[in-house]
């Protein structure tokens, strides 16, 4: 590791005078360090000079950015926890920075933590090189190495009471910067050791970090057996969060030939990887064609990638495969489609239960399209509508129905007693042509021939084995990747785009009871296609009964001006994000946070 902690004698130190002369004249110190007066040249365009402290950053906005150094902070538990308790009455603080220089978490010597806070050394000050000139955190985030900087070498004279050692904090496997461990003790303080200290708890926290990352490529092969049990053979690629790959089937680089988008995918993912599972899919989505893209996650966090080859972009794929499309939404839906794919295989008669719109013919065509019935027709009976004589006419027609195909009953129990007993013959005859009976219902058979409302001779002919749907409110974690399916084939379907949702849409969406399950997921999906002009969906764009209702009448808070700020800013710079941040003086990534938190739709790439 390449250091700049300076191993000069005091006498080969910037003197007070070197200083003034440099700040009122501009010459050069004879015993300034190459390092720091790079930084002072650096500091010396800003108008800083004057500062007594540094910028600190109000409470709402330090928790942003904590939040989004979740991870380097979790890294960091142990070096802080140990660091507080070595340095208790050391005279020396140890502060955990951010890449952009604010201190995120601060321990140490309380009389020192005290005296720290005149400068504003403490949680939420900003330090780079850029806010308050050179200081060791600032300087070591701008060189990417280690740095001590000592007194009269800072630029700022207020600061110029403090020693600081820095160490980069790396992230693992990609080397790319998350943060900065610095040490810092007043001028009146010896201290010989603060530069080595610093250096072994970056090295510590950063060991915790690899830790991390290989538990979380554990939890993510743990995952791939059911994903893979969603996905049926399906080429795919799984990436860890920094990019790199760690699963691969065989085939998938033979499907996918788009080499130079799936390098810009690996850049992409570090980058996002600490976002919400949700904005990193919004990002990526449609990065690399034909492709699903998929965010794995633990807990609430992203820990993964998965993009597999979308069904369909290479050529034809086998009927069987469908009931594993159909299981990939979650884990409830792939045991029921690992069920029915078995006795796709049989000619027991199934019975599927599930309320109103949840699927159930969709599934049992699924399962026609996979038995060996395949060939054979369809065909979809409404016993709510069969009268007696129209039944008994049919009996008689010596033509009945041809051989093999499924005979589907949709709502036997809806059928009146003399119905339900001619049925039995239906069903007896359709069985002697090899015919498969598959029968429907919105409640449960077996209750209603307890209850003495439905044949029992009928129900055991019909109930070989009992399919039960879950309906939409008991399943809220497959809302998700449901909406995705269907957007998907409505796009297929009108060979159009794909609809997009915000953070604060699919949260009203993934909120809502769904009473018509999926009937109305995908009559809303129809819907929103047809009447959003930009494909992009946020909460507002919902019908009423998604949206949550705000509160009218209240003053305007600060969360509400700077909604409104970030809105004037996007109109402005006509919708492009990263000029937006610009106006706003944020990162990027900062802005995404607070486009989701304040339920404001991202802009179409400029």
């Amino acid at each position: 590791m390449t250091c700049l902690f300076g191993e000069e004698k005091m006498e080969h130190m910037v003197r007070k005078g070197d200083w003034e002369d440099f700040m009122a004249v501009g010459r050069v110190p004879a015993n300034i360090r190459r390092e720091v007066f790079e930084s002072w040249k650096r500091s010396a365009r800003r108008p800083i000079s004057k500062l007594k402290c540094a910028p600190t950053l109000d409470a709402e906005a330090l928790a942003t950015q904590q939040a989004m150094a979740r991870r380097l902070r979790r890294g960091a538990q142990t070096a802080l926890h140990q660091a507080g308790r070595l340095l208790n009455r050391s005279g020396d603080i140890f502060l955990l920075c951010d890449a952009s220089g604010v201190v995120l978490d601060a321990v140490g010597d309380t009389g020192t933590l005290l005296r720290a806070r005149e400068n504003h050394l403490h949680l939420g000050g900003r330090w780079s090189e850029e806010a308050i000139g050179t200081n060791a955190i600032g300087t070591a985030i701008q060189l990417g190495v280690p740095v001590v900087i000592r007194q009269t070498e800072h630029f700022c004279e207020a600061i110029q009471r403090w020693n600081c050692a820095a160490t980069p904090i790396k992230e693992p496997g990609t080397g790319r910067l998350l943060g900065v461990v610095d040490i810092s003790w007043p001028e009146d303080i010896a201290q010989a050791n603060a530069a080595a200290l610093s250096a072994a708890l970056a090295l510590q926290v950063e060991a915790e970090l690899t830790q991390m990352v290989a538990r979380e490529r554990e939890a993510v092969m743990e995952q791939l057996h059911l994903r893979r049990l969603r996905r049926g053979n399906e080429p795919m690629l799984i990436m860890d969060r920094s990019g790199t790959d760690i699963f691969a089937t065989e085939d998938f680089a033979r499907f996918c030939e788009d080499d130079e988008t799936l390098s810009w995918l690996r850049g992409q993912v570090p980058e996002l990887i600490d976002q919400t599972p949700d904005r990193i899919a919004e990002a990526l989505s449609d990065c690399l064609q034909g492709t699903d893209l998929e965010v794995i996650e633990k807990q609430g966090e992203a820990i993964g990638v998965m993009i597999s080859l979308r069904r369909g972009s290479r050529g034809p794929v086998d009927a069987t495969a469908e009931l594993a499309q159909i299981g990939r939404v979650g884990e409830v839906t792939a045991r029921l489609c690992a069920q029915a794919q078995k006795l796709a295989g049989t000619m027991i008669p199934i019975l599927i239960e599930g309320e109103t719109g949840t699927g159930k013919t969709y599934l049992a065509e699924a399962i026609h399209r996979a038995s060996g019935q395949s060939e054979g027709p369809f065909e979809l009976i409404d016993c709510a509508r069969l009268s007696e004589a129209g039944l008994r006419e049919e009996l008689a027609d010596p033509h009945l129905r041809g051989a093999g195909g499924v005979l589907c009953l949709n709502s036997p129990g809806a059928a009146v007693p003399p119905v339900q007993k001619l049925l039995l013959t239906v069903i007896e005859q359709a069985a002697m042509r090899g015919t498969r009976i598959i029968s429907l219902s919105m409640r449960s058979l077996y209750d209603e021939m307890r209850k003495g409302a439905f044949r029992s001779d009928l129900y055991y002919r019909i109930a070989g084995v009992r399919l039960q749907i879950p309906p939409l409110r008991e399943r809220p974690e497959e809302i998700r990747p449901l909406l995705r399916q269907l957007v998907q084939r409505q796009a297929a379907k009108e060979e159009g785009r794909e609809l997009r949702f915000t953070s604060g849409a699919m949260t009203a969406l993934e909120g809502y009871a769904w009473p018509g399950n999926l009937r109305e997921m995908c009559n809303l999906i129809t819907a929103l296609d047809a009447l959003s002009p930009t494909g992009l969906i946020d909460d507002r764009t919902l019908p009423p009964e998604f949206r949550q209702r705000r509160r009218s009448g209240e003053p305007d808070t600060l969360r509400d001006i700077e909604r409104a700020e970030i809105l004037g800013a996007i109109a402005v710079e006509e919708g492009n994000l990263s000029r937006v941040a610009r106006r706003l003086g944020i990162a990027r990534s900062t802005l995404y946070l607070k486009l989701d938190s304040y339920g404001i739709a991202r802009p179409q790439k400029a």
